[in-house]
């Protein structure tokens, strides 16, 4: 976007601040448009049975929101204090009507979430439980990566590389369609293999970079 197009999209945004823990917008609800600036964001959907389910994790220059869709389909809660650049709706669509580069980065963001959406149900249909495990630390250490939460280099995940796992033991299991004692059992695996050191319920040094795309898919 050109800087006049930056300057009148900024100039309808807030910057708005939350602790952890806190619900942004509630599966149902009129939608929240915000670009994340600090922190992670999980997105969970109710199951009929009164379960959540977690679909994803958002993290520094993702976009929470859908800006088709007048009502949130996921409720949005922080798992670190968070800081949003929230737009109003008509502002907000008053640039994409006037700006085609930002209407082609709305629809390309929609593309990828596609993608997501597609990678997510091979994971889940096809790959073994040790195969889950490994692909969600590899691309969680991508994500914190690209975000700038880690001390690797952009875009570089290296032998060495900490990956801090924003959400319980608990709640990875359900993300990943397998029990917490499954997920603890492969997690082990990997450490005993010297893949992985385990340094906290929540703290993972990546040994191994390339042992640990082998298990990935």
């Amino acid at each position: 976007m050109s800087p006049d197009e930056l300057w009148e999209l900024n100039s309808a945004a807030r910057h708005k601040t939350y602790p952890a823990g806190q619900t942004i917008v509630t599966q149902g609800e009129p939608n929240v448009l915000a670009n994340i600036v600090t922190g992670i964001v999980v997105e969970k959907k109710g199951l009929a049975d009164g379960r959540e389910q977690i679909v994803s994790l958002l993290f520094p220059s993702d976009f929470l929101g859908n800006a088709y869709r007048r009502d949130a389909d996921a409720t949005a809660q922080t798992v670190s204090p968070v800081t949003l650049c929230t737009f109003e709706r008509s502002g907000f669509e008053d640039v994409v009507r006037s700006h085609s580069a930002f209407r082609q980065a709305l629809f390309d963001h929609a593309v990828a979430e596609l993608d997501q959406a597609r990678e997510w149900m091979l994971l889940l249909g096809q790959m073994r439980a040790g195969e889950r495990v490994a692909t969600f630390l590899m691309r969680l250490a991508r994500r914190q990566s690209d975000a700038g939460c880690s001390h690797m280099p952009r875009d570089v995940v290296s032998d060495g590389a900490m990956l801090r796992i924003p959400i319980t033991r608990g709640q990875m299991a359900a993300f990943l369609g397998l029990t917490v004692e499954t997920v603890s059992r492969k997690l082990g695996a990997l450490r005993d293999a010297g893949v992985i050191d385990l340094l906290g319920p929540r703290t993972v040094r990546i040994n191994n970079v390339e042992r640990l795309l082998a298990e990935s898919l």
